[in-house]
């Protein structure tokens, strides 16, 4: 028996609203860790959906899944976004410079003056 017994029978009787309030966000919980669980909850759902659908329920509906971002977009979003704070950083520092305006030394005497 693998941990995941447990959380897997519990499932039709939370679609059921069979289960107390500890249990289903106990059950919440688990399924926010764990990609297996929630994916048998998407199936149990789409089954009783396109049973619904089946038999006439003119409000039954599946919902699509969203769309799995792929590695070599994430990594160009990344690129993209570390590129831009690198260039606005630098493009605020030559507006305004940094902090003190001359040396490290000239700054540092200026704030232990202050």
């Amino acid at each position: 028996m693998d941990g995941h017994d447990h959380w897997l029978r519990e499932i039709e009787p939370e679609l059921d609203g069979e289960l107390s309030l500890a249990a289903r966000a106990a059950l919440a919980r688990h399924l926010v860790s764990c990609a297996h669980c929630a994916g048998a909850r998407a199936s149990h759902l789409e089954v009783r959906a396109a049973l619904a659908s089946a038999a006439g329920d003119r409000h039954a509906r599946t919902f699509p899944q969203a769309p799995a971002v792929r590695t070599r977009t994430l990594a160009v979003l990344a690129t993209v976004v570390l590129l831009a704070g690198a260039g606005l950083g630098w493009a605020l520092h030559a507006r305004w410079g940094g902090p003190g305006g001359g040396d490290l030394e000239a700054s540092r005497a200026a704030i232990v003056v202050r």
